[in-house]
C-alpha cells in the first residue's frame, strides 16, 4: 500500500513538473519583425532589479540562435531615466495579457511613438517582472506597437532565464542589417499583406481541362437521355432538343484566353475554346458499313465578366478569387469520310443531320489564380456552360406541323486548368 502512494505521489510530481515544462512560456501575438544578424539588443525595464545579465543574455542568444552573430546587449537606461517612457512602460505592464491584439498596447502619446522611431535597427526588449513569470514585449522602428509579446517563467538562474528568453522569442531567421539608406526605403515601402493594388491587372492563358453533360451533385437521370442515345441512319434520334444526343458529350477541352482586372476588383476576359466530338452512330445499322468516321469540331468565342478578390498568405503569392458570368457562340465544323472505296454514299449518308450556322449561350463559373512573383499564374476554373437556338419563329404557309431544330438547349459543365502569364500594362 505504501509503495502504492509512493507510485501515485511520484506521478502526480512528473505531471506536474511537465505541465511547468510546458506551460513555462506563452506568446500572446507575433507579428511579422525583423531580426537583425549582429543586433544590439536594449533591454529595458522601470524594476529595481533587472532579473536578466545583459552579456549572459547575449551568450544565450549565441547558444539559441547561431545564426544571429554577435549580438550586443545593454540596458536602455535614457528611457528608464525618460518620464513619458516610465508612464508607458508602467502602462504596458498593467495591461499585457492573453487574447489582447498588439493593435491594443500601441504607443499614443507623440514623444513615445518619436522614441520608438528613432531606434533605427536596433531591438527594444520589454521586461516587468509580474513575480512567478516576466512579460515581454519587443519594440523595432517599423511600429510604434509591440511586434510580439508574452510571458515566460520566472527562473533564479539568470542564465537558465535568459535561454529561456532567447528560445521564445529570438529562436527566427536573420537578416543583413542595413544602411541608413536601405531603412529608409523599407520604412516607406508598402507591407507584403496590404501592398498597393494595381489600376489595372492583365493576363494570358492557356489551358486544357474536360467537359460532360452531367452536371456533379445533379441527378444522373437528368441527361441519362442525351448521354445513352444513339443516331440512326444518319439523323434519326430521341430527341433532337440537345445535341448531345448526336455528339459525344464528354471530351478534353482545350481553351486560350486573356484578360484583364480593374482596381483589383471587376474585369473581363475573352476567349477561344476547342473541343472535339464524336458522332454516337448506332453500330447495329448496315448503313454505316460505309462509314470511317464522323465527328464534330466545336469551336467557341466568349467574353466573361469577372469579380475576384486578392490574397496574399505570402510574400512571392498572390491568390486571386473569381466569379464569372458570360455568353459564348458556337460553332461546328463536320469532319466525316466515307471507307476506300465508297465513291459515293448512300441517300441516308447524303441526307444527313444537319447542325446550326451558329448556337449561342451563357456561362457562369468560378475560381482561382496562384499568380508566384507576380508573373506566373496558374489557374483553376469550373463552371456551367449552355448554347441553343431559338425554338419559336412566326408560322409560314410552308413551314412543318413540328419543325425540327436542331440543339435548342445543350448544358455542359467543365472544369481546366491553365497557365498563365500576367503583368501590370
Amino acid at each position: 500500500m505504501k509503495s502504492i502512494k509512493s507510485l501515485i505521489l511520484f506521478l502526480l510530481v512528473a505531471i506536474a513538473t511537465t505541465a511547468s515544462a510546458v506551460y513555462a512560456s506563452d506568446v500572446y501575438f507575433e507579428s511579422k519583425w525583423t531580426l537583425w544578424k549582429d543586433p544590439d539588443i536594449l533591454i529595458w525595464t522601470v524594476d529595481k532589479d533587472l532579473p536578466i545579465d545583459p552579456r549572459e543574455f547575449c551568450l544565450s542568444l549565441k547558444r539559441n540562435n547561431t545564426a544571429i552573430g554577435d549580438p550586443k546587449c545593454r540596458t536602455l537606461g535614457e528611457w528608464e531615466r525618460d518620464s513619458i517612457a516610465v508612464r508607458y512602460a508602467g502602462w504596458l505592464s498593467n495591461n499585457m495579457e492573453p487574447g489582447l491584439t498588439s493593435n491594443y498596447l500601441k504607443a499614443r502619446h507623440p514623444s513615445m511613438r518619436g522614441k520608438i522611431q528613432e531606434l533605427e535597427d536596433r531591438i527594444v526588449m520589454f521586461i516587468a517582472d509580474k513575480g512567478s513569470n516576466l512579460q515581454i514585449a519587443i519594440f523595432d522602428e517599423t511600429s510604434s506597437e509591440p511586434r510580439t509579446a508574452g510571458t515566460v517563467q520566472k527562473k533564479a538562474d539568470k542564465i537558465a532565464l535568459g535561454d529561456e528568453i532567447a528560445s521564445t522569442f529570438f529562436d527566427r531567421k536573420t537578416s543583413r542589417r542595413l544602411s541608413k539608406e536601405e531603412r529608409q526605403k523599407k520604412l516607406t515601402e508598402p507591407d507584403d499583406y496590404y501592398k498597393e493594388v494595381p489600376n489595372l491587372r492583365a493576363w494570358g492563358g492557356i489551358s486544357a481541362g474536360y467537359a460532360q453533360a452531367h452536371v456533379p451533385v445533379t441527378p444522373y437521370s437528368w441527361v441519362h437521355r442525351h448521354v445513352k442515345s444513339q443516331v440512326r441512319n444518319y439523323r434519326i434520334t430521341r430527341d433532337s432538343v440537345s445535341l448531345w444526343n448526336f455528339i459525344d458529350d464528354s471530351t478534353p477541352l482545350f481553351t486560350l484566353y486573356a484578360g484583364a482586372i480593374w482596381y483589383g476588383f471587376i474585369g473581363g476576359e475573352i476567349f477561344y475554346r476547342y473541343s472535339n466530338h464524336t458522332v454516337k452512330t448506332d453500330k447495329s445499322d448496315s448503313v454505316y458499313q460505309e462509314l470511317d468516321h464522323w465527328e464534330f469540331g466545336q469551336h467557341e468565342i466568349g467574353l466573361n465578366l469577372m469579380l475576384t478578390k486578392t490574397y496574399s498568405p505570402i510574400k512571392l503569392l498572390d491568390i486571386h478569387l473569381f466569379g464569372f458570368i458570360g455568353f459564348q457562340y458556337s460553332f461546328y465544323a463536320e469532319d466525316i469520310q466515307l471507307k476506300k472505296g465508297v465513291e459515293l454514299g448512300s441517300k441516308a449518308y447524303r441526307a444527313r443531320i444537319k447542325f446550326e450556322d451558329v448556337y449561342k449561350g451563357a456561362l457562369f463559373g468560378g475560381g482561382s489564380q496562384f499568380v508566384f512573383k507576380d508573373h506566373y499564374g496558374v489557374s483553376l476554373r469550373t463552371g456551367i456552360a449552355s448554347r441553343g437556338k431559338n425554338i419559336y419563329s412566326d408560322p409560314t404557309p410552308d413551314a412543318a406541323a413540328e419543325p425540327t431544330t436542331i440543339g435548342a438547349m445543350t448544358v455542359d459543365w467543365f472544369i481546366s486548368l491553365g497557365l498563365e502569364y500576367h503583368w501590370n500594362p
